[in-house]
């Protein structure tokens, strides 16, 4: 991360829960992450959330799944310190660093990352990785604005002059990156959308 980019993210994590993107965005999108792991997850997991920011995802996760070993990155030191000050948990880590530092240990059941990855540079790369984290039968699951339509193109670009560089790929393309990085395609689940944003969606891959 360059310094430039390391100053926007210092800027935002003191601002965080103040951002107008938490109704709009941030919020549901959590909330269909909670719906969809209510299905599938199994009841005490191991859990990654990468760009964890400061934290409110994981700390969610802890207080509705207290058997559950819950992980979370960013690169932004910022973020994970607010998030270990105002986020913190008896079954919760938080670490600096990318998916590259990742320890794997046992492996995860559930790889999140919520509005992140269109910042990830090697997308391909970060799912190999994925792939290696996961369990055999282990879910990722990416949820983040998609490029579907003309007025997701001209919206994320006025998101882009706000935050740092990012692509946003569509929940085809990501499936078919998934693919190739030896991932199964599972869902595609969109948020309930306000009219005047852009589309978001959970698109996930499974570790056959």
């Amino acid at each position: 991360m360059s310094r430039a980019e390391q100053t926007i993210w210092d800027f935002w994590a003191d601002r965080y829960e103040g951002l107008w993107a938490q109704h709009f965005s941030l919020k549901p999108s959590r909330e269909l992450v909670h719906a969809h792991l209510e299905e599938v997850c199994p009841a005490e997991p191991r859990i990654l959330d990468l760009g964890c920011g400061v934290g409110q995802f994981i700390s969610e996760l802890s207080e509705r799944r207290p058997g559950a070993e819950l992980l979370g990155f960013d690169a932004a030191e910022s973020m994970i310190r607010r998030a270990r000050a105002d986020y913190a948990g008896p079954n919760v880590t938080y670490e600096v660093g990318t998916v590259w530092d990742v320890p794997r240990g046992d492996g995860y059941d559930v790889i999140t990352s919520m509005h992140a990855f269109p910042y990830f540079p090697d997308k391909y790369g970060a799912l190999v990785r994925i792939r290696e984290l996961l369990r055999p039968g282990g879910r990722v699951m990416l949820i983040q604005a998609n490029t579907e339509d003309w007025y997701d193109r001209g919206f994320l670009k006025f998101v882009k002059l706000t935050t740092t560089r990012a692509e946003y790929l569509g929940a085809a393309a990501l499936h078919e990156l998934m693919g190739r990085a030896g991932l199964q395609p599972g869902v595609v689940r969109p948020i309930d959308r306000w009219r005047f944003i852009p589309s978001i969606q959970l698109v996930e891959g499974i570790k056959a």
